[in-house]
């Protein structure tokens, strides 16, 4: 590290480790366990208990690795900045692009849970008027939280920190009154032999994969903020530590809270951020809507929080990004005035205001877990990489039971990842597409970029023409999907013939046969290289062929989209598929399916570009 950084960085320390605990736990906290708390009742009934416990096992594992990463590479981009010295080049950006990501569906969700609260409190009232407005008041919280952020960011810093001792201080009283009031005023929702009903191991787990995201914004924030704490080698590990264990201890308490004071029935239990609001309501009785309100405070003061966090977690990261030449250097430059990137702040903010307006607050939230899922078992693996890449690296705390425990923690996220709903998996996919798209059009090489999507198309065409024998011969098919199968084949049959002009452009296959055949039309020889002029006919009909084949590709574009649309609306059903004793059901089916077309629809718009680009820049040679 040169002496420049390190001067930046440690004129930068100013958090106490005090505010750093407290930092960490309101970014905890956030918004989700007010409205995932609920649904999850209702799935997993008091096993919830031990999926929030279970969460907090393995993040407090992976926070002892966070520890080692941040007392070793103190320099801003967090998490990201752990998988560049880990790992480097493309999977350093995709972990950094993937992390960016899950910020940003994480400040959208927080932002939704602001916006909905608002919703539930009017409909308590009975006024409805304010449904059809929560996607703008979302992105008004968005806005009005990062002009906060660009105009004062020390001092959104130290409101955060206050925020989080009122958050604490209000969840406090909640615990309190169920935990000691209720037994004792004995409310008729008041029933503790909910606590010992009944459970099973797939609602635990599943569950446990919904509410992660009650934890991951505890070590990414943490990570960011540890360049700016003081005596990092001591206060850091003190810091993750104590941020998870309250944080974990608060989610326990709540909980169990809620599970003796809402009755014989959970069944009715879903999504609303007002489960808290209302059972403080029932147990102060007379005093119940002061419970109440008091609770949207806690919501709201939690959700601001998040989004702030979330909105400077995101900045650091594309910042970073920037910083190591993935990105534009404009995007890394500060204003004086704020010491603030505002390019970056204001690329954020226009993503999550865009993942705010179309996205569900439900797939919202399993997005940013799975894509946490992967992020986190990339940072465990490259905590792994980095402790055998650079031996000599101070490490001023060493992570225990190396390297068996990273290794494990991250073969864990993955399996937990897989029991998240179908449509976030895919969600997860295609923005992993975006990020490996973009890399290769922007980063690579132009012939590494060929030969990429080549491999990448050839690759999908195989396994699509081995799924559609499958559901061919091993499913109950019906005319609607029989010819859409042979749809697809003749698509198939055109991408397998533009695989050769994916590798090499049709000019320079042209050039070469006529350089063969006729040798006057070198007019200029430089040693190997030559310069050759095809005339206006022969260049006109290589324009006309390489339109034509760019224009077919467009239209099987088109017709694969609409295939797309057909199968993930139902129009066309794909039966389950039987294969002896195997059995792949029906949503597993539509899910795969639609997953090959997506990818082959996006692989083949950028081929067909990469095809038009290599026709306008092959030179005559």
């Amino acid at each position: 590290m040169n002496e420049t950084k390190q001067e930046e960085i440690l004129s930068g320390r100013g958090v106490k480790s005090s505010q750093g605990v407290l930092y960490g736990i309101g970014c905890g906290i956030g918004g989700s366990i007010f409205i995932l708390l609920g649904d999850a009742i209702r799935i997993a009934g008091p096993g919830v208990l031990i999926s929030l416990l279970l969460g907090g096992i393995l993040i407090f594992f992976t926070a002892l690795n966070y520890a080692e990463l941040s007392t070793s590479l103190p320099i801003a981009g967090g998490a990201y900045n752990f998988s560049k010295e880990g790992l480097g080049g493309f999977l350093a950006f995709i972990i950094g692009f993937f992390l960016w990501i899950a910020n940003i569906a994480s400040c959208s969700f927080s932002a939704q849970i602001f916006a909905l609260l608002f919703d539930e409190v009017f409909k308590k009232f009975g006024i409805s008027v304010i449904s059809p407005f929560t996607a703008p008041i979302a992105i008004i919280a968005i806005i009005f939280t990062s002009v906060v952020i660009f105009r004062a960011q020390h001092i959104a810093i130290k409101a955060l920190i206050y925020l989080t001792i009122s958050l604490i201080g209000i969840l406090g009283f909640f615990i309190v009154c169920g935990l000691i009031i209720s037994p004792i005023i004995r409310p008729p929702t008041y029933n503790p032999e909910f606590l010992l009903s009944g459970t099973d191991f797939f609602s635990v787990i599943s569950i446990f994969s919904l509410l992660f995201i009650c934890y991951t914004s505890i070590t990414s924030n943490l990570a960011y903020l540890s360049v700016n704490l003081k005596n990092p080698s001591k206060s850091i590990p003190r810091i993750y530590m104590l941020a998870i264990l309250i944080a974990l201890g608060i989610y326990l308490l709540v909980t169990v809270v809620v599970l003796i004071n809402i009755g014989n029935d959970a069944s009715t239990l879903n999504d609303s951020p007002i489960l808290l609001g209302n059972i403080l309501m029932n147990i102060l009785g007379p005093f119940g809507m002061i419970g109440f309100f008091i609770m949207a405070l806690a919501i709201l003061i939690s959700t601001l929080i998040a989004i702030n966090a979330s909105l400077g977690s995101g900045v650091s990261i594309i910042t970073a990004l920037a910083r190591d030449r993935y990105l534009p250097a404009k995007i890394k430059e500060k204003k004086k005035v704020s010491n603030f990137p505002p390019i970056a702040l204001i690329i954020t903010v226009i993503i999550v205001s865009i993942f705010t307006f179309f996205a569900e607050i439900g797939l919202t939230a399993e997005t940013v877990s799975f894509i946490f899922f992967f992020g986190l078992a990339t940072v465990n693996y490259a905590a792994v990489k980095l402790r055998r890449k650079r031996k000599s690296l101070d490490r001023p705390f060493k992570a225990p039971f190396f390297p068996f425990l990273p290794i494990l923690i991250s073969i864990l996220f993955l399996f937990f990842s897989l029991f998240l709903s179908l449509t976030a998996i895919l969600l997860g996919f295609i923005i992993s597409i975006v990020g490996v798209t973009y890399y290769l059009l922007t980063i690579t090489d132009r012939h590494s970029v060929r030969l990429t999507l080549a491999g990448i198309k050839i690759s999908l065409i195989l396994i699509l023409a081995i799924f559609i024998w499958l559901i061919n011969n091993f499913s109950i098919i019906n005319p609607s999907m029989v010819l859409l199968n042979r749809i697809l084949i003749l698509i198939c049959i055109f991408n397998i013939g533009l695989l050769v002009f994916d590798v090499i452009s049709l000019r320079e296959m042209v050039y070469y046969f006529v350089k063969k055949v006729d040798k006057q039309v070198v007019a200029i020889n430089l040693g190997k290289a030559q310069i050759i002029e095809l005339g206006k006919k022969k260049s006109k009909i290589l324009l006309f062929v390489t339109s034509l084949l760019i224009s077919l590709e467009l239209i099987f574009i088109v017709v694969n989209f609409f295939i797309i649309l057909i199968i993930l609306n139902d129009i066309v059903v794909i039966q389950e598929i039987s294969l002896g004793a195997t059995l792949i059901p029906q949503l597993a089916s539509k899910f795969i399916f639609s997953g090959l077309l997506i990818f082959l629809e996006f692989t083949m718009i950028f081929s067909s570009i990469l095809m038009w680009f290599n026709y306008k820049e092959s030179k005559s040679y």
